[in-house]
């Protein structure tokens, strides 16, 4: 019960935080900087509320490592056959 009420706490404070967000970028018109403000804060908020309910989240390292893993093996091996030419 106390996990749910802290996510609901979270919740509202990010909902706060978006309003202020929202309305300071609608009067200058910054459509885009209001938009990418909105997603960074939403994927907080979600990880923010997965913490809370002990819902396991990977680091961003695991994740930068999972993207690049594919990609470091041929660049690697690349590297490698060029210092055996050398």
């Amino acid at each position: 019960m106390m996990m749910m009420m802290a996510s609901i706490v979270a919740v509202l404070f990010a909902a706060g935080i978006g309003v202020v967000i929202w309305k300071r970028n609608s009067d200058s018109h910054l459509s885009r900087e209001r938009g990418w403000a909105m997603l960074i804060l939403s994927i907080g908020t979600l990880l923010i509320i997965a913490q809370l309910l002990r819902i396991p989240v990977p680091n961003p390292t695991d994740w930068i490592s999972a993207i690049f893993s594919p990609i470091s093996k041929p660049i690697t091996q690349w590297v490698e056959e060029d210092i055996k030419t050398k």
